[in-house]
């Protein structure tokens, strides 16, 4: 790929410029779309009875010179003044109109008055602007100029004005109209090679590199920007797909580490462990159908890599260790990992209870597992790594940690990852890197659609939970005005020996107009709350003060937990019956659901209460959502709804890719085609039926072989 640099008006200044926005390459300022097109096109055919010159609007106009002034105005202000006569039928008379600070020791509209001047040749010089209507009202109706070009040929082609324009986004030191022409004349003159094979292309009917490139930067239609548009969403689908695919076939190739029988003695003790522990316990059927999907696969030759996506409280953990148990049966270990400490915690707690008592026949003894964390002290750390490379452990939970070089696991044939909110693939190229590889399992308790988990996991098959155990009574949820909430029933719930969660939206006494969990905590737990215990935990503790309060949480040292949103995922106190969250309009839909699901995990009756002042419509949308629905998919789609899919989660990255989540809703019928093309291409073999695509899988390996394993592309 050939350096910006090379490019006639890049020096190394405005090089390092564009370094900034991401731009080395010639093929990376081509890929650098605009953010928005404005249509600066002639308002010629719409005649001037149209255009109401006191409403502000804005317009182009193409124009002979007449006259041009200088005026010096008050604070130094300078104005140019140009009188055109419309080339519009019929003509009118305007003025155009420029504003700048001016300076002892130069001219600062030399330029303008440069180019408007007459050349030797005496050509007529015609003027194109773009601008707001003055509403100010004088002589002539007045056009402040905002872009502008100065042009001797009608039938010049037209950059800045006179067309659908790109904006960009840039930095200070790079104008619009410089970047606009780097553009312009790079698409005249670096050629482009297409890679989409033209079947694919002729198919869908998908424009060309060329014209799509030419066309999303400077259409010439509207039509022609959106067929570019489809193109290059087509075109990141593809690539996603053809990278994910090859990563698929690579796994499928390499030899799996387990090899599994249903053999029932530790999978039907558990059931009936179950069965004895929580009152008229059955499997929902969302999760049964999940387990035999996720069997199926572990009972198959090849390793399994699948995404279990499920609600807050659906039990997505009672099926992974159903998996894990179907592994220790069989004489394998298992890593479960989570993405913090706390959550490693909280997973090592939830486990050690669901398998404790049950006896592993393979070694004549109970099952065994560990907790292995950063906080914990090197003899503890090395009397666990020992017990894992022995294979006396058969479950090992804690981070990411888990799969560096250091940990050797004596055959390990599962790993679980709880990824809960982080999309990352780093962790799973890791494990892609093995030469052999175990069973993989993730799971995020985010509920997206499942076109966009196609995206995020592409690599991944896909298993849903979309119920609640039977007899998790829904959650009730109550919104009240903070200064009118007066603690009864959660006085009653901890008169009833069970536990409340009170949460915070900062921990920061600047922002004087919220209460902070400080000033709350010193006051609530001095009146209110008087004769509980009250403990209260941040984000600034460190992980062991954070640990040692939830575990006194946990085992009922401390009644009342004041808490900013670290709380927000994975805590599992099935006695905690009543959270209050503060502010509730400052938190984001979603995120008041994850909150809300730390309650509701027992057959006791939970309560969610909202405390807040709405002050705006958005507000009072998510308020009402929270009171009308308990159901996570629900939620996730209202909240695209309010707020838009870019707010939500940001922006989806892949390497040098990014997607929009609008791209990702509003075409699914790309993303499935492009899906079902790259497994044609990658595992049917069906190049022969495409053409050539090495120029493909080169494209896919530059922009993926630093994200995924494509050691076999091209």
């Amino acid at each position: 790929m050939k350096n910006i640099k090379l490019l006639p008006s890049v020096g190394k200044k405005r090089a390092l410029y564009l370094n900034k926005l991401g731009i080395y390459t010639i093929e990376d300022l081509l890929y650098y779309f605009p953010r928005e097109i404005q249509d600066r096109r002639s308002f010629g055919s719409l005649g001037w009875q149209n255009i109401n010159f006191s409403s502000s609007q804005k317009l182009t106009v193409i124009g002979k010179v007449l006259a041009a002034d200088t005026i010096v105005a008050k604070n130094n202000l300078g104005i140019f003044k140009v009188v055109v006569e419309t080339l519009n039928k019929p003509s009118a008379i305007l003025s155009l109109v420029w504003y700048k600070k001016l300076n002892r020791k130069y001219d600062v509209f030399a330029t303008l008055k440069k180019q408007l001047q007459k050349d030797k040749e005496d050509s007529e010089k015609y003027i194109i602007a773009y601008g707001k209507v003055s509403e100010i009202k004088t002589r002539f109706p007045e056009i402040n100029v905002e872009d502008y070009e100065i042009i001797t040929n009608l039938n010049e082609d037209s950059i800045h004005t006179n067309r659908l324009v790109p904006i960009y986004s840039l930095t200070e030191n790079i104008t619009q109209q410089w970047f606009r022409e780097l553009v312009y004349n790079t698409i005249k003159t670096y050629p482009l090679q297409e890679f989409i094979p033209q079947k694919i292309l002729a198919k869908e009917r998908l424009i060309d590199l060329s014209t799509a490139i030419k066309n999303i930067h400077f259409p010439d239609t509207w039509q022609l920007y959106s067929e570019a548009k489809r193109r290059f969403i087509f075109e990141k689908f593809l690539l996603l797909q053809v990278a994910v695919n090859k990563v698929k076939k690579n796994i499928v190739s390499k030899p799996k580490v387990g090899k599994y029988v249903i053999r029932r003695t530790l999978l039907t003790p558990f059931k009936e462990k179950l069965k004895n522990t929580i009152p008229n316990f059955d499997f929902t059927k969302a999760q049964k159908k999940v387990i035999n999907e996720l069997f199926n696969d572990m009972l198959s030759s090849k390793p399994m890599n699948r995404l279990l996506i499920g609600d807050v409280g659906c039990g997505k953990t009672l099926v992974a260790v159903c998996c894990a148990l179907l592994a220790v049966e069989n004489g394998y270990q298992v890593a479960f990992m989570a993405p913090t400490e706390i959550l490693a915690e909280q997973h090592y707690y939830t486990i050690s209870n669901y398998v404790k008592g049950l006896y592993n026949q393979q070694k004549n003894c109970e099952v065994k597992i560990s907790l292995l964390v950063g906080k914990m002290s090197t003899k503890q750390k090395h009397k666990v790594l020992s017990q894992i490379s022995n294979g006396e452990v058969d479950i090992v939970v804690g981070t990411h940690a888990l799969i560096e070089e250091k940990v050797k696991f004596k055959n390990l044939s599962l790993v679980i990852i709880d990824e809960q909110h982080k999309f990352g693939v780093i962790q799973r190229k890791k494990l892609y890197e093995k030469s052999v590889l175990p069973d993989m399992l993730v799971i995020t308790a985010t509920p997206i659609p499942r076109s966009l988990a196609m995206t995020l996991y592409g690599e991944l098959d896909i298993s849903i939970i979309n119920e609640l155990p039977f007899g998790r009574k829904p959650v009730k949820t109550f919104y009240y005005d903070m200064d009118n909430y007066d603690w009864q029933l959660v006085l009653e719930r901890l008169e009833n020996k069970e536990k409340v969660y009170i949460v915070y939206p900062i921990i920061d006494e600047t922002k004087l107009e919220l209460k902070t969990l400080l000033e709350e905590y010193n006051n609530l737990s001095k009146t209110i709350f008087k004769n509980y215990k009250c403990g209260m935990l941040h984000g600034r503790m460190k992980s062991q003060q954070k640990e040692e309060i939830m575990k006194k949480f946990r085992d009922g040292e401390i009644q009342v937990l004041f808490s900013t949103t670290v709380i927000e995922v994975g805590i599992d106190i099935p006695d905690a019956t009543v959270i209050v969250i503060n502010h509730a309009e400052r938190f984001g839909l979603a995120q008041l659901h994850q909150l809300r699901g730390r309650v509701g995990r027992s057959e006791l009756q939970s309560y969610c209460i909202l405390l807040g002042k709405i002050t705006t419509p958005e507000a009072e949308e998510r308020i009402k959502t929270m009171l009308e629905t308990n159901n996570g998919f629900e939620i996730a789609n209202k909240d695209l709804l309010i707020r838009g899919p870019g707010h939500i989660f940001g922006t989806l990255q892949h390497g040098k890719t990014e997607f929009t989540f609008e791209e990702v809703l509003n075409y699914t019928d790309l993303l499935i085609k492009a899906k079902e093309y790259a497994k044609e291409i990658v595992f049917k073999d069906k190049e022969y039926e495409y053409g050539d695509v090495s120029l493909l899988f080169k494209k896919v390996y530059s922009k993926y072989a630093k994200d995924f394993v494509l050691a076999s592309v091209g």
